[in-house]
């Protein structure tokens, strides 16, 4: 079996896990709550660059994950399935790269059973069958940090083949932390300086 049809096998797999019944629950959290009505706001003032709250400026988050809440809102209707959607692919997406990064470092065998072993965890079924921000954090922070971490070991000549330049790395790593911050904030830049601190 190939590459791709792996990736789509996980795929579907993670599918059949995290999209069924998204809204077949209310929304129940407190995060999970605001967020909606965030995004939801965001459709009614037609306004994507300002975060609202009960219609007044909400200054503690920025959009990014509202846009994905507002895009699943605007495509699906406004309610806990589109909530909760942006976080259900979110899960798709961290298990193809969990795979991929898995058949990177050791072999194709490792990649499935990462993935088997995450796939079979608690907390992966609830974070992405929520409308929370953190699923979205954590894969940023998580490739964000991978990417800087395959620059450091280009730089210095680790034997590990990367086919890439070792700025195109560092490039694509400070782009995706970027986008932690833009889904949550300063604390993506708090938690990235302290475990590359711990790394280096």
């Amino acid at each position: 079996m190939n590459r791709l049809t792996t990736l789509v096998l996980i795929a579907l797999v993670a599918g059949l896990f995290f999209i069924p019944f998204l809204g077949g629950v209310h929304l129940f959290d407190w995060d999970e709550i605001n967020f909606a009505e965030i995004s939801r706001e965001m459709l009614v003032l037609n306004d994507y660059l300002r975060v609202h709250v009960d219609f007044k400026p909400f200054w503690e988050k920025p959009p990014f994950f509202f846009w994905l809440q507002s895009l699943a809102m605007h495509t699906f209707g406004v309610g806990e399935f589109a909530a909760r959607l942006p976080n259900a692919l979110c899960g798709i997406l961290t298990l193809g790269l969990l795979y991929l990064l898995g058949e990177r470092l050791f072999n194709r065998r490792f990649g499935l059973i990462w993935v088997g072993t995450y796939l079979g965890s608690i907390l992966p079924h609830l974070y992405f069958r929520s409308g929370i921000i953190d699923p979205w954090f954590n894969l940023w922070i998580f490739i964000g940090l991978n990417g800087i971490i395959f620059f450091r070991w280009k730089k210095d000549h680790f034997t590990f083949v990367l086919p890439k330049n070792k700025w195109f790395y560092l490039l694509l790593g400070g782009f995706l932390l970027g986008m932690g911050v833009l889904t949550k904030g300063p604390v993506a830049y708090m938690l990235v300086c302290v475990t590359l601190g711990v790394y280096l």
